[in-house]
């Protein structure tokens, strides 16, 4: 055993340390945290995160000098431990916006070009009901995903998509990521995104980013019904609510 480890390559080691840094962290960190946490010389973390941000498998978000995982990094798995303490965190709040619209309200994460959802709360027969799942979508098809693209750096963005083949799950499905950008930019300048019908024919929903202190989206949430149940009229109350409910959600995990 010992004199298997004499083979281990340092440079691999170190990149792995960086990486579980990474995984464990919900928000981007600068590479001095990175470096003082993986006890790494400041040259060799610089290095190191360099190649791995070029391989993909971590995200530079270069306006503000921050380091997150990368959307390769997400093939290997879920962000299982943060689904759950987000979920943990909010249930009460969604389950207060479920109760108020008798709309269903989910919560999820992005994962590279797909979102996880976390929590599925519906409210029918007034019989509130939370129920922890993990079903993934693709992001460009849906309110909750492309909302927190909207809130990703435009690097980012092309990054993730850089050789991805949309896939057109309906007639109304965004299909280039030319499309996909300009619809992202009036997302961001409006708050919110709407789903007619791009995933599902008859699925209809409105999504708000959940955001951290440096405006970037780490979470979800939206509401969700059919056409006849989604009425147009109520959108902005809708909105108002979700709105509402990111902000104390956000606070709840930010500033813990």
């Amino acid at each position: 055993m010992t004199s298997d480890l004499k083979y281990i390559n340092k440079s691999l080691e170190k990149s792995f340390k960086i990486l579980e840094i990474l995984s464990k962290s919900l928000f981007p960190q600068k590479a001095a945290t990175i470096s003082r946490k993986a006890s790494i010389s400041r040259t060799t973390t610089f290095r190191l995160l360099s190649v791995l941000t070029q391989l993909g498998y971590i995200h530079k978000n270069s306006s503000l000098n921050t380091y997150s995982m990368g959307h390769k990094a997400f093939q290997f798995g879920e962000t299982s431990d943060y689904l759950q303490s987000i979920s943990e965190t909010s249930k009460e709040i969604l389950e207060e916006v479920s109760n108020k619209t008798n709309l269903i309200t989910y919560l999820a994460m992005l994962e590279g070009s797909q979102i996880v959802h976390s929590d599925k709360i519906s409210n029918v027969n007034n019989d509130a009901s939370h129920r922890t799942f993990r079903m993934r979508l693709d992001a460009h098809c849906c309110a909750l995903g492309k909302v927190m693209l909207a809130y990703r750096p435009e690097n980012e963005i092309s990054s993730i998509y850089k050789s991805y083949n949309f896939y057109p799950h309906t007639n109304n499905t965004i299909c280039n990521l030319s499309d996909l950008k300009k619809h992202l930019s009036k997302i961001r300048s409006q708050g919110y995104a709407l789903n007619h019908g791009e995933a599902f024919e008859n699925t209809y929903g409105i999504g708000v980013a959940i955001l951290d202190k440096e405006k970037r989206s780490f979470a979800g949430i939206s509401l969700s019904g059919s056409r006849n149940i989604m009425n147009p009229k109520n959108t902005m109350e809708y909105v108002r609510l979700l709105q509402s409910a990111s902000i104390k959600i956000s606070k709840l995990i930010v500033d813990n």
